[in-house]
């Protein structure tokens, strides 16, 4: 027994642009000679050109509503952008090239000690930002979820606290509560009963 094929979904007819514009000058210039009894002449030929106008608008509607309104627009898979892998790539040997070069000009003495430790720290986090986007591949979500993650662990780990008295965060340099001018650092004040 054979199993029976797919039909394949019916494929919409468009209609070419040239032709609805003719349709539409076309109605135009009816109405103008019958329905408005114009005759040959400038009012009968900007009716015209109006009816064209009218009808690359509705054009311009459908084809922004069509694919809003199709049951049958699912996800469409996107393809794969081996331009922006060719991209990070480049942009990891680059990486790479710089922390060498950083080590050889520190064995050498041309830098100092903390630039070394500044700048290698500071390429290593972005070769391991190039490597983790190059290991999710075509995985954005999670590639973003994950940094999403990093950066709220980051605020929260650097969150101020907040004033005893009234609760309203401060600068970190604040000695007084911007709200109610109490003195930050300090226990609240009991009120007296």
């Amino acid at each position: 027994m054979s199993t029976p094929a797919k039909a394949a979904p019916p494929a919409s007819r468009k209609i070419p642009a040239s032709a609805l514009a003719v349709a539409g000058a076309a109605a135009a210039i009816v109405y103008g000679i019958y329905g408005a009894s114009l005759k040959f002449g400038a009012p009968l030929v900007i009716l015209g050109l109006g009816g064209v106008a009218l009808a690359m608008c509705g054009l311009a509607l459908w084809r922004v509503l069509d694919p809003l309104l199709r049951p049958d627009s699912g996800a469409v898979e996107g393809p794969r952008a081996p331009a922006r892998l060719r991209e990070l790539e480049r942009d990891k040997q680059a990486v790479l090239k710089a922390i060498r070069e950083i080590e050889l000009d520190y064995q050498m003495r041309k830098i100092a000690e903390a630039d070394y430790r500044e700048m290698t720290q500071r390429y290593r986090a972005r070769a391991m930002r190039i490597i983790s986007e190059l290991d999710a591949g075509d995985d954005f979500r999670a590639l973003i979820e994950r940094e999403l993650k990093n950066r709220l662990a980051a605020v929260q780990a650097a969150a101020i606290p907040g004033c005893p008295t009234c609760g309203i965060s401060n600068d970190r340099d604040a000695v007084f509560c911007k709200k109610c001018g109490g003195k930050l650092g300090a226990p609240p004040a009991k009120a007296n009963a």
